[in-house]
């Protein structure tokens, strides 16, 4: 059988930053149309090394082929000459300017030394058809969902005629129906002849998608398998050295606290019939497809979606929060499944993230920088979560996301609730900062805290929970105990399983 050729060879790259070691006698390759998964934690040098590709950086040692020609980039406008794209996770659309314009940025087609609009918009439209999208090529690129930018990335690549494309957590900020084309996106692009170097954390996504699995840690290759070859354990045994099942915390027998939040019959435009407790000392997971309404029930609870008919209690009291303020002040916490539009102010440091709530509810009369004002408070509570960044007052944009999540926690902390909401809290976040987010879940529930974790990870529902409870279109259809199988969760998530289990608490 004939070898499938090489379109990129990336041999014994070293790259060093003052005191930092970020790539030691890396190798990489990708043949044609391949998907060649990339994984690592934070820090593992994944970006360094796509960077290079790049052309962001040149190596200090070693070198690539493309195509089995050597070739060595000055500038990322020499890579993408060569064929290369990088998607990166911060999408880097115009919002301003049309999709047309986007997608020909810096390579605007010409005509008598004018610029072809007419010709522009004509290929834009070819390029979205050719990837199965109706989005307009007159249409301001600021319009577009998150989803439809993606999209308008992977046009770009295609109008400089890429020939290898590197997709940097493409899925993070979809929802599981946007995530599914963007798959069958990269399908049809592996299909055609394109090389794709995809880097995730979602290790279903690698497992689906990839051939091939490459593994960096602290700046080396340490793994490069067939995916058949490659199962999530043994990946995340390569990423972090450690099991899987490590990375759940114990739990607990399960023994309840006091009820802290009872939900009798609500319903909103999107829920209906919702009976739902929940415990002091308990996390409480929520299961369910996508649009089954998880979301939707934290956003009730917070106050931001408010319930419209049934009843609410919070610690015995009859409560109906209309807003979040209202709910914060009874003692309610969310932490937002978006966390870079809802929950973070990119552009400001991390120390001033996490006061926000603390500032929110000063007293105006006291000086902004008395008493737990001071930031002495906020800084200790940073350290003991233990966020790494060279500063606090760094921008929090600067951080990983395991880190911008632990600044989001550190914000709620301040208010103490009784009550804290994760929305997806772990979303594209590395294996390590995973297992400090379930510690730190765990540590609150022990504390007498009731967790509220809404997650479309099963088995992290399943890992994390000491109660799971299952919803569908809307309604709570079934419940089971933490550890259950994934097989009985998606049974009632689907309706194919026994609902015996109580549908009320």
């Amino acid at each position: 059988m004939a070898q499938t050729a090489l379109a990129l060879e990336m041999f014994d790259i070293s790259k060093s930053f003052p005191g930092v070691r970020a790539l030691d006698g890396v190798s990489f390759d990708c043949t044609a149309g391949e998907v060649h998964a990339l994984c690592g934690e934070n820090g593992a040098g994944k970006s360094t090394l796509i960077k290079i590709l790049g052309g962001v950086y040149q190596p200090d040692g070693g070198s690539m082929r493309i195509e089995g020609r050597e070739v060595a980039f000055a500038h990322p406008s020499a890579a993408r000459r060569a064929g290369i794209s990088i998607i990166h996770q911060e999408l880097s659309l115009l919002p301003e300017r049309t999709v047309a314009e986007n997608i020909y940025l810096g390579i605007e087609p010409t005509r008598f030394g004018a610029l072809d609009r007419t010709r522009m918009r004509a290929e834009g439209r070819r390029l979205l058809q050719r990837l199965g999208s109706a989005i307009g090529a007159e249409v301001r690129a600021g319009d577009l969902s998150i989803a439809q930018q993606q999209i308008v990335e992977i046009a770009k690549a295609l109008a400089i005629e890429a020939r290898i494309l590197v997709m940097d957590e493409p899925t993070a900020a979809l929802d599981e129906a946007d995530a599914t084309r963007l798959l069958e996106l990269v399908r049809q692009l592996s299909a055609e002849g394109v090389s794709i170097i995809y880097i995730s954390h979602r290790m279903p996504e690698v497992q689906a998608i990839a051939t091939r699995v490459t593994v960096l840690k602290d700046g080396r290759s340490v793994m490069t398998a067939p995916l058949a070859e490659a199962p999530t354990a043994r990946i995340v045994r390569a990423m972090v050295g450690r099991d899987l099942a490590d990375f759940y915390p114990e739990r607990p027998a399960y023994s309840p606290g006091p009820m802290l939040l009872q939900i009798r019959n609500g319903g909103n435009r999107v829920l209906r019939s919702i009976d739902l407790t929940l415990h002091a000392g308990e996390i409480l997971g929520i299961a369910g497809l996508e649009g089954s309404g998880k979301t939707a029930l934290a956003r009730a609870i917070f106050g931001d979606e408010p319930l419209e008919s049934g009843g609410m209690e919070i610690k015995g009291r009859k409560l109906d929060p209309k807003r979040p303020r209202a709910a914060i002040e009874v003692g309610v916490g969310y932490v937002s499944d978006d966390r870079k539009r809802e929950g973070l102010l990119l552009q400001q440091s991390l120390r001033d993230n996490a006061m926000l709530t603390r500032r929110a509810f000063a007293n105006p009369l006291r000086p902004p920088t008395s008493g737990d004002m001071s930031g002495d408070q906020t800084d200790r509570q940073l350290k003991q979560l233990d966020v790494r960044a060279a500063s606090f007052e760094q921008e929090v944009r600067l951080l990983s996301g395991g880190n911008q999540q632990k600044v989001i926690i550190a914000r709620w902390l301040a208010r103490d609730p009784e009550i804290l909401i994760f929305c997806e809290p772990t979303r594209s976040i590395d294996v390590a900062a995973k297992a400090a987010i379930y510690k730190i879940m765990r540590e609150l529930a022990s504390r007498g805290r009731g967790i509220l974790m809404i997650s479309s990870d099963l088995p992290e529902v399943i890992g994390v929970s000491d109660r799971i409870v299952v919803m569908r279109q809307g309604s709570i259809v079934g419940e089971c105990p933490g550890g259950a199988s994934e097989e009985d969760v998606m049974a009632i998530a689907v309706g194919h399983g026994c609902e015996a289990h109580a549908l009320a608490s």
